[in-house]
């Protein structure tokens, strides 16, 4: 014998009678020649080669587990692991083979050249069994049975939604991609509502449903986005519901009037206001207050720094009317102006 990457033969046995032998102790995957050369007493003939070499295999090990991954009233769906042997020679595909209850026969109704396959043509309600087979070149593998009965049925799953975070944050003018995964059998129809309203879309506003999940697209983001939202999945086995917050962050709405006028004197007043009802996302850092002569158009600086939501303004002159105004500001800006009635 010689393994087809070498030159030399090696001696397998001197002492061979018939016309045949069987050569143990071959090396799995090598092809090998051989030769035979008859003996006499005169010596030793001419050999005799096989044309071509001979790979050393068997037929491979069972394929691994087998599992279901999807039912319905027609059809199943098939997935198994990889024999842990191959028998020395590559595995060429698999056959899957299926017994009906009440039968004893086994029937090939699917190939596969990978580890997966549908088997359509089912019965609904019928129960059957299933099993898979591995082959190479030098034949089939035992089978590996799938380990319960499957009955055709449609499978139904009740809904979930899988939320990455409860709160988003966005920058405002820029765009924002929420994707929320969604499970459940059949696909469960998905609803969002914003503010206890369903979510109208808009050129801006793109709600997109995928076989796995629902994703919200929401182009150059500002205050109109921020609120809470609800998601709601929907299918014949039940509901699923979670409730996610967006933060639009940018300078705040302006401060919730009226301006009250809390004291008035000859020479001072004391005003307050209410905080914004949008913020921008981020805490107020201070309030601006500024006053006017209404028989001018000029506004002047009372604070700039007014960390509460009165003020006392003083060094007023007496007779004289004025107008007020109040800014509300954080890290991103200032906000627009509520004015006092002059």
């Amino acid at each position: 014998k010689r393994e087809s990457t070498r030159k030399a033969y090696a001696n397998v046995s001197s002492k061979c009678s018939k016309t045949s032998f069987k050569i143990e102790n071959l090396t799995e995957g090598p092809p090998y020649y051989f030769r035979v050369m008859a003996e006499n007493e005169f010596g030793v003939g001419v050999p005799v080669e096989t044309v071509d070499a001979v790979k050393a295999a068997e037929p491979p090990s069972p394929p691994g587990k087998v599992t279901l991954t999807d039912v319905s009233q027609t059809s199943a769906s098939l997935m198994w692991e990889k024999p842990e042997h191959d028998g020395g020679s590559r595995i060429l595909g698999y056959v899957v083979e299926m017994q009906s209850k009440g039968t004893e026969k086994w029937s090939v109704v699917a190939e596969s050249k990978v580890c997966n396959a549908v088997v359509t043509g089912l019965s609904s309600g019928q129960e059957y069994q299933f099993r898979v087979k591995a082959y190479n070149d030098k034949g089939k593998s035992d089978p590996r049975v799938l380990g319960v009965p499957v009955i055709a049925k449609d499978l139904t799953i009740q809904p979930s939604l899988k939320l990455p975070f409860n709160t988003y944050s966005v920058q405002a003018g820029e765009d924002l991609k929420i994707e929320i995964p969604v499970i459940g059998r059949p696909r469960p129809k998905v609803l969002w509502v914003k503010d206890g309203e369903p979510l109208k879309q808009t050129t801006r506003v793109n709600i997109e449903e995928t076989a796995t999940s629902t994703l919200l697209h929401i182009k150059e983001s500002n205050k109109d986005d921020f609120g809470k939202y609800t998601v709601t999945a929907t299918n014949s086995a039940g509901t699923a519901t979670e409730s996610l917050s967006i933060i639009v962050l940018e300078k705040p709405g302006p401060p919730v009037g009226p301006v009250r006028f809390d004291e008035v004197s000859a020479d001072f007043v004391v005003i307050s206001w209410e905080p914004p009802a949008y913020t921008g996302g981020c805490q107020i850092s201070n309030y601006i207050v500024e006053k006017r002569d209404t028989t001018t158009t000029t506004w002047q600086m009372v604070s700039a720094t007014v960390a509460r939501t009165t003020i006392k303004i003083t060094k007023l002159r007496t007779g004289t009317e004025y107008q007020f105004r109040i800014f509300a500001e954080n890290r991103y800006g200032k906000s627009t102006s509520l004015d006092s009635k002059s």
